[in-house]
């Protein structure tokens, strides 16, 4: 397979920087939850300057992206789906880059280590950590969105709602919102069309 090219790479350097910085970030949050009153100030100092830090960095994501055409086309057919914002559109293609390069959705999918048999024999290890096959990046990426998306998404919704009514665990329908996301993820990147619930997409 061919290198990523710079853009790419630039745009997946930045995400996981935000993501190290946010990370950070939660972990001062829970030291000052136990912190001695000696240290609580310099706490919340260090907590500010991630925030500017974070702030910068989404800031500079965001212009990454207006950048680079094809990143920009990429990035506004991926924000036309309910339950994919600026993190996850920008998650999606530092992690997996140029959608087309796959030759279907489940190709895609199976990138992520999002397909069924792994969602069904464990996918899940604890609360909501995610085993370590596949991309753990764009499925750890993928999680919220999804739960989210299960909610406001039409096609994800009636999705997890007839796979309630099968008597399927909230562990395995989030899975397999997880999975429809990046279906609709595939279909309006290499169809070029912007997502509609009545249309059915490119898989």
């Amino acid at each position: 397979m061919f290198p990523a090219p710079l853009s790419e790479r630039q745009l997946t350097a930045l995400v996981r920087h935000l993501k190290n910085l946010e990370e950070m970030r939660q972990m001062e949050e829970n030291r000052l939850e136990v912190a001695e009153a000696v240290i609580v100030p310099s706490l919340n100092e260090h907590i500010a300057t991630l925030d500017e830090l974070i702030r910068e960095t989404k800031k500079k994501i965001s212009q990454h992206i207006d950048d680079n055409p094809d990143l920009k086309r990429d990035s506004e057919l991926l924000k036309s789906i309910p339950g994919v914002g600026e993190m996850l559109s920008s998650s999606l293609l530092a992690f997996a880059g140029n959608l087309r390069r796959f030759t279907s959705s489940k190709a895609l999918v199976a990138y992520a280590g999002l397909n069924p048999q792994r969602c069904e024999s464990g996918m899940f290890k604890g609360k909501s950590r995610l085993s370590k096959v596949g991309h753990g990046e764009l499925r750890s990426a993928l999680y919220m969105p999804a739960v989210v998306a299960s909610q406001y998404n039409v096609v994800v919704k009636d999705l997890t709602e007839r796979l309630k009514l099968r008597g399927k665990s909230g562990k395995e329908r989030v899975c397999a919102a997880m999975r429809k996301l990046l279906q609709l993820a595939y279909g309006v990147v290499k169809s070029g069309k912007t997502f509609n619930a009545e249309i059915p997409l490119a898989g």
